[in-house]
């Protein structure tokens, strides 16, 4: 059975268009009714800095995340997110979003995603003044038009079925001049249509580079796979296992692998609308 699961959950990332966005949303549903409370607040697979002055400063209660939290950061450092108003699309379990209303002071932040019951979990668990959770689809955000100042996107968009149709709305929502900061992992053979979409898309790459050693230095830390592992351990159903270990990118499992061996690679990229 976990077998199986691994195997669909490769068959989801690496070839399927039409039916991933139907299958992701299957499994983020699960995963928040599995996992309901605040023991796995990040979904992502990290960051570790090269130079380490650069580590942002964390209170004892997220120093346990910090990788995940870092590639949040890394994300949006050179962004001035103080007193913005900011939508991140693909919030998951709402750790991300709360790190930046907390620790970056937005003066507002939305967090969109498409489980309802993961949406459901980030309103009872996060409480900002400044940060709402909202259900939405990427491919048809419910933001009205020149809305927002920043709109952040975090290891989500290889769910969505079309990022070209994700863009158009990116750029729709985003005020004139307003800044989209990208980050995720892309499979070698689709990097060259993603730069297509990220070309034709109308608005401008500013900023824009590999992380792939940045993540696998976090993957491979012994904290995040400590944590990682004793939360599917102690709450994961044994036939879920091996999907959310690979899921998560612990050392060893397919998805850690083939960012290993090549075939898929981690890319940042910030864009300018108009």
């Amino acid at each position: 059975m976990g077998t199986f699961f691994r195997k669909l959950a490769g068959f989801i990332f690496f070839f399927s268009k039409k039916i991933k966005h139907f299958l992701w949303k299957r499994i983020y549903d699960r995963l928040a009714n599995t996992y309901e409370y605040f023991d796995w607040a990040f979904m992502n697979y990290g960051f570790d800095y090269d130079n380490k002055s650069n580590e942002p400063p964390l209170g004892d209660e997220d120093e346990e995340y910090r990788y995940c939290i870092q590639l949040y950061h890394h994300t949006v450092e050179k962004l001035a997110v103080q007193d913005k108003t900011v939508l991140e699309v693909g919030s998951g379990r709402g750790g991300g979003t709360s790190y930046i209303a907390r620790y970056l002071n937005p003066k507002k932040i939305t967090g969109i995603d498409y489980s309802k019951n993961a949406i459901t979990l980030c309103n009872r668990i996060h409480n900002e003044h400044n940060l709402e959770f909202v259900e939405g689809d990427a491919s048809d955000l419910p933001m009205e038009d020149d809305s927002q100042d920043i709109v952040v996107n975090v290891e989500s968009s290889h769910c969505y079925p079309s990022i070209p149709q994700f863009l158009s709305e990116v750029k729709r929502v985003l005020k004139p001049g307003g800044l989209f900061a990208w980050t995720d992992v892309c499979p070698t053979e689709a990097v060259d249509d993603y730069e297509e979409a990220f070309n034709t898309c109308g608005m401008k790459t500013i900023d824009y580079y590999q992380i792939t050693d940045n993540v696998l230095r976090a993957l491979d830390a012994d904290k995040i796979n400590e944590v990682k592992n004793e939360i599917i351990h102690k709450s994961t159903p044994f036939y879920l296992k091996g999907i959310i270990k690979d899921f998560s990118g612990l050392k060893d499992t397919a998805i850690y692998n083939t960012l290993r061996n090549g075939r898929t690679q981690y890319s940042f990229r910030i864009l300018q609308n108009g």
